[in-house]
């Protein structure tokens, strides 16, 4: 039972969507501040959890390629390689993201980290992708599909479940009354990040629920399970079959 009715849909327009008003400073900053909400609000152990799911039964020697669609800083594919390399996987990674100064970041960040030889990157947009089809074992997308409207948000299911072939996964926020208040203020207790408190509960707002994400994945025509999990986390899931392209 709902404490607090679900908000309308409001297409608030995020500011980390206008590269020209962004400052490298706030860039930095909010993708910070992006970076810990992953880890807080459990969007890198959501992707973590479910690309278990998909790789499960496949042999750990096997050549794996992910591809990570609007990747952002990179830090959820950064961990996926250190947990891959301690369970032993075979992963190669490749990044893109629409904007080149994001990516740009993801790239120093992974570079840093020495983890340069598992990674590639490309500029792209995630609803038109650059790649073959199947190209991919597991296709990723976190927190990008908020900042899509309804027809993106098909474009960009679609792309996934032809560029993958065991399986996707789509990790995001959704829309409910208790994520707005906990989104404004954490990002008004914990940075003073303009681009931050304003996209935090703008992103809510603008986030789907699970039956709509459900709904356009119909749309789509691609049989996804929807699953929620603390923090108003949702994925949405497919599970491929290698075997039948």
């Amino acid at each position: 039972m709902r404490i607090f009715p679900t908000p309308p849909y409001k297409n608030v327009p995020e500011l980390l969507d206008s590269p020209g008003e962004v400052s490298e400073r706030d860039l930095s900053h909010t993708l910070r501040d992006i970076r810990r909400a992953n880890i807080f609000g459990m969007g890198t152990w959501v992707v973590k959890h479910h690309l278990k799911s998909i790789l499960k039964g496949v042999p750990r020697e096997e050549p794996l390629r992910i591809l990570d669609l609007a990747t952002g800083s990179g830090d959820i594919p950064e961990e996926l390689c250190r947990w891959g390399r301690r369970n032993g996987y075979n992963i190669r990674f490749v990044l893109t993201d629409i904007s080149p100064a994001i990516l740009e970041v993801a790239r120093e960040r992974i570079m840093k980290a020495g983890l340069g030889e598992e990674f590639s990157f490309s500029v792209c947009d995630a609803c038109s992708a650059p790649f073959d089809d199947k190209e991919f074992d597991v296709v990723l997308c976190s927190l990008a599909l908020h900042h899509l409207d309804r027809k993106q948000a098909k474009d960009v299911i679609t792309e996934m479940h032809r560029l993958s072939r065991r399986g996707f996964v789509i990790n995001d926020v959704y829309r409910a009354q208790g994520a707005w208040l906990l989104a404004w203020l954490l990002t008004h207790l914990t940075t003073t990040n303009r681009l931050t408190r304003h996209d935090g509960p703008a992103s809510v707002l603008r986030a789907f629920t699970p039956r709509e994400v459900m709904r356009i994945a119909e749309r789509a025509r691609v049989p996804v399970k929807l699953h929620t999990h603390p923090f108003w986390r949702m994925a949405a899931v497919w599970h491929g079959d290698p075997n039948n392209p």
